[in-house]
């Protein structure tokens, strides 16, 4: 199996049964997500940086957004559902949301997803540069043949010491 970089790790058969997510999931898989995008700045410098993490970035920031608006996840507007859903499918849209809300909070919501990407990007980073080694090994095996399958990562995994990520 190979391992693309920058892929969105999926939940547990678990989490996906009961749909239940806590905040510290949610916001480990922001971090996971921005993984590619974070590598490439790191290895190729932020001028280098490409397309293809373009999908991730677009998940990261609905992820983050429906922490705010849906799950109520943020400590500035509490536990509260902003925007009513609504189906206009018929439309030519997708499932919709209605704005219920003023401006202030329209923006309130923006900066609680900037607060959100922001720290899952510094996670993905910190872990990243932590693991360095690792790092360069893995972008080296790529370079040379496009995938890494999952027994050369498992290799590369257990003969390194992994710092891991500071617990959210």
């Amino acid at each position: 199996m190979a391992v693309p970089v920058g892929y969105l790790v999926t939940p547990s058969e678990d989490r996906m049964e009961s749909g239940l997510m806590s905040r510290s999931y949610l916001q480990n898989q922001m971090a996971v997500a921005l993984g590619g995008r974070v590598a490439e700045e790191i290895i190729f410098g932020e001028e280098e940086v490409t397309t293809g993490a373009a999908s991730d970035l677009q998940q990261v920031a609905r992820v983050a957004r429906q922490m705010i608006t849906r799950f109520g996840m943020s400590d500035r507007l509490g536990p509260v559902a902003l925007g009513r859903q609504n189906g206009n499918v018929f439309l030519g849209r997708d499932i919709a949301s209605d704005r219920d809300f003023s401006n202030e909070t329209a923006s309130a919501i923006d900066e609680e997803v900037r607060g959100l990407v922001d720290t899952a990007y510094a996670r993905a980073k910190d872990v990243l540069e932590s693991n360095r080694q690792i790092l360069d090994t893995l972008a080296d095996m790529l370079v040379e043949k496009e995938t890494v399958d999952s027994d050369e990562l498992q290799q590369i995994l257990s003969t390194n010491e992994i710092k891991m990520a500071s617990l959210v």
